[in-house]
């Protein structure tokens, strides 16, 4: 057993599940992750399904941990949540940090909350495309990718954090953390960025103002 044990130390993987963070609710966890990105110089994302936290609007947000909430049975907190989660997102406008974040289309798709919501939402991530410290691409639906992302993940300088349905994984074993990293400079390869994302973004946003009108 203390030979198991040990290699998994030298895995150096941490698994923590999703109820036991949020049995207080999601303020808690979403404190923790602002104070790993306050300290972090480099931080990198790849969302596959969703809106990043980083870049949501408020309605988008509490549709999310509402969600979430109901999922794993923990306390409902979406006000106090939605309020620290849009307190982290300070950290976009911080001139030493440097955040590379890549969105593929189909996160876009995910209409998680109304049409209305989701336009909203898409204006948030074209106005962000101009911030100096940032970077955003869009990984277009129907592209052939170098390398199929299984999931999403975020580079936070020397550790990774993978999100799956019931636990989160905190990454801090350096060969492991280079493959995230390849994989991340491999897709920004095949993203869209500046005035080819926001043509997307735009495209998205007509999509939903039909479903309005209809």
């Amino acid at each position: 057993m203390q030979r198991v044990l040990d290699e998994l130390r030298e895995l150096r993987v941490e698994e923590v599940t999703w109820r036991r963070q949020l049995r207080g609710g999601h303020q808690g966890r979403q404190s923790q992750i602002a104070r790993l990105e306050q300290h972090a110089t480099r931080i990198r994302g790849l969302s596959t399904a969703l809106v990043p936290g980083l870049v949501q609007t408020a309605n988008y947000a509490r549709a999310v941990f509402t969600t979430q909430s109901d999922l794993h049975g923990t306390e409902r907190d979406p006000d106090e949540a939605v309020r620290e989660r849009l307190r982290r997102q300070e950290v976009l406008y911080e001139p030493d940090k440097r955040i590379d974040i890549l969105i593929t289309e189909s996160a876009l798709l995910h209409s998680v909350v109304p049409p209305a919501d989701m336009i909203a939402q898409l204006d948030r991530l074209n106005t962000i495309l101009a911030l100096p410290n940032l970077r955003m691409g869009i990984l277009p639906a129907g592209r052939t990718l170098p390398h199929t992302p299984i999931h999403g993940f975020w580079i936070l300088d020397d550790h990774v954090l993978v999100e799956n349905i019931t636990a989160e994984l905190r990454i801090t074993d350096p060969d492991q953390i280079g493959v995230y990293e390849t994989l991340a400079d491999q897709l920004w390869s095949a993203a869209d960025v500046g005035n080819d994302a926001s043509a997307i973004l735009q495209r998205l946003t007509e999509l939903y103002r039909d479903k309005i009108e209809d």
